[in-house]
This record gives C-alpha cells, structure tokens and sequence, in this order.
C-alpha cells in the first residue's frame, strides 16, 4: 500500500515554546517528551454512500478505505488518544427524495446499517445532521439508542421536557488532558415544525456552554453541523474554543482555516468535503504552561480516500452481511457518482430560536 499522502498542513506555530525550551537548557527533544499529542480523525456528509463510487472517472470514498486509513493511524501509537468523529448527515433519506440516500442500503434501513459500519469503526463522537431528522424523531432515537458514541446535540432539545435529544457534550481523558467535545445541529424548518423538538441558536447555545466546559478540560471542541459561514460567526462570538470540526456546507479545507475568536486568537476551523472523498485530520500538540495544559501546536490536513487504498476486509464482510440476498450492489462498489447537485449545499444562517 502507498504510503497516505495529504493535501496539504497548516501549522500554528510553536517557535516561542521552542525558544523557551532552549533558554531553559531543555533541548526540544526532552521538552516534546512532555508535550501530549491528540490527534482528532474526522469525516462529514457522507449521505449514505457506505460503498466506493465514481466521480469524473475516479474511484473515491467507501467505509472500507476509510477503515483501512483509521487502523493505520491508530496502529502508529504517535498520539495519547485518537478520537474518531462524524460531523453528521451520514444517512439523510428524504422520503419524498429517496436519491438522497446515497445507496440502496441506506434507504432500506433508514441508517441502521450505516450505525452498524460506524460502531465497527469506534466513533467516538457523531453529531446529526438536519438528514438524521428526515426519517423522524422515533426513527433517529432508536439511530441514537444504536450508535456506541456519543450522539451530541446540545442545542436540540425535547419539547416536553426540555431535555437534550442526545447528549450535550462529553468530557473525555487523553493521557493527562481532558478533552470536551460538544455537539450543535441545524435542523431544516420544515422537518422542525413536524416534530416535538426545538432548536436553539448555536452560537448563543455556545456562549453559555463554552465557559463550563473550559472549567471541566483542558481543550474545548466544537463538532457543528451548521456550514462553514455559520462556524466563522461561532468562532468569532465565542471564547474559550480550541477547535471547530464543521460539516454541512461540504467544504473541503485541506490546511483548515484560521478564524479570529473575540479574544484575539485564532481558532482552526476543519472540514473534510464529503461523501467520505476524504478523512480529515487534526494534530494537536499541548504543553504545561503555567500549571495547565495549553495548546501549542496544531496541524490540518486531508487524505484523500481513493483507489490507492486497500479496503478492509472486515469492513467489506460487514457491509456484505447487510446486503446478503437484499441488494444488488457489491460492497467495493456499485459505483455510481452522487448527485449532481449536493444535497444540502445551504449556507444561509442557523435560524434563531
């Protein structure tokens, strides 16, 4: 197998913590040893294409390959902890638009087989797009209900009882740092006034969260499922984000792009196409400053998830296993392009609670 390339890095740099280092009689060697490494792997509107399919005569995207590139990641051991992470719309079937399943699969099983690759794979975090909401509330709690990662909604709530659909956020440990990741959906106003959920603005569900969670880790992350023009105004509204992984606008970002928070910082905004063309990923270096962990460094990149990937064959098994005697496609490909236009191409902003 070829060694993965990227498109590309963008790297914050960490020049004063090297001098500091050296003025110290640290080499920089010693001083990485205690640096921590997070490494976050993402993906983003997949819209049901679990198997590979053919774009301007191009063989791209499939869970296999993406399986194939994780385990390869992981089996490094370069990070304390790699948090794997869906942006959302992995399996949006409108009724009235079944094309927008993306596979045969997909729309027979409204999403339970795409749950069943996703748990093989051990996501850590998926955040639902406005697609997880065509099918119903019923039909995506028992998605939620299926999934063995946190399915986080923060800005979603009951409206009978005023609790989140899914969780808020999730504090989890990577070596000695605590990570924070919370969750923010869009759901479409249509689907909305059919359903007994409300919605809240993202930005202002930000606001108040952001400040507990930087009392509760080390490094906040937002996973938005918003569109990129709607990540920017977060990142310029709120303080204390470390990370934004956005999806819905199906922007490919191969470095990531910086965004002034009100503080004056910048915060790295992420995003990986869609149709699993790409996995993102996030390199994140923190070092002890002042008794705390902080971010020193961060790098973006792409790999693309083509041809040049083998596919897992446990992947394959497992896609079969669902297709077995109901579907004609094969598991590396009825390879069809997607749709010409995109599904969800909307950059328009959130709508107001």
């Amino acid at each position: 197998m070829r060694r993965l390339a990227d498109l590309g890095r963008f790297t914050v740099s960490a020049a004063l913590l090297f001098a500091a280092a050296c003025v110290a009689g640290e080499t920089p060697a010693a001083k990485a040893e205690r640096d921590v490494l997070i490494t976050f792997l993402h993906i983003n509107d997949v819209h049901g294409h679990i198997v590979p399919w053919a774009r301007d005569g191009k063989d791209s995207g499939g869970y296999a390959r993406l399986a194939t590139v994780v385990k390869e990641i992981r089996a490094k051991g370069e990070a304390q902890r790699y948090f794997l992470i869906h942006g959302g719309d992995e399996f949006s079937v409108k009724v009235d638009l079944p094309q927008t399943a993306g596979t045969e699969l997909t729309g027979r099983t409204k999403g339970e087989a795409n749950l069943a690759v996703m748990n093989s794979l051990g996501f850590d975090v998926w955040v639902p797009g406005n697609g997880e909401f065509y099918n119903g509330v019923p039909n995506l709690k028992a998605r939620i209900a299926q999934a063995r990662c946190g399915a986080l909604t923060a800005n979603v709530t009951l409206k009978d009882t005023g609790q989140p659909l899914g969780k808020p956020f999730v504090v989890e440990q990577a070596g000695p740092v605590k990570v924070a990741l919370f969750g923010l959906c869009w759901i479409r106003p249509e689907t909305l006034k059919v359903t007994l959920l409300a919605l809240a603005d993202p930005v202002e569900t930000a606001k108040k969260l952001a400040p507990e969670l930087r009392q509760k880790a080390d490094v906040v992350v937002a996973v938005t499922h918003v569109g990129l023009g709607n990540d920017r105004r977060l990142a310029a509204a709120v303080d204390g984000l470390d990370l934004i992984l956005g999806s819905h606008s199906h922007d490919a970002l191969p470095r990531g792009e910086l965004a002034p928070a009100p503080s004056g910082r910048k915060v790295l905004i992420c995003q990986a196409g869609d149709y699993l063309q790409y996995l993102g990923r996030v390199d994140m270096r923190l070092a002890m400053r002042d008794g705390k962990w902080q971010v020193a460094e961060t790098t973006a990149r792409l790999i693309p998830l083509d041809e040049k990937i083998a596919p897992d064959e446990g992947t394959v098994k497992l896609i079969e296993s669902w297709k077995a005697g109901r579907g004609t496609a094969t598991a590396t490909g009825e390879k069809k392009p997607p749709p010409v236009e995109r599904p969800e191409p909307e950059k328009a902003q959130v709508p107001a609670k």
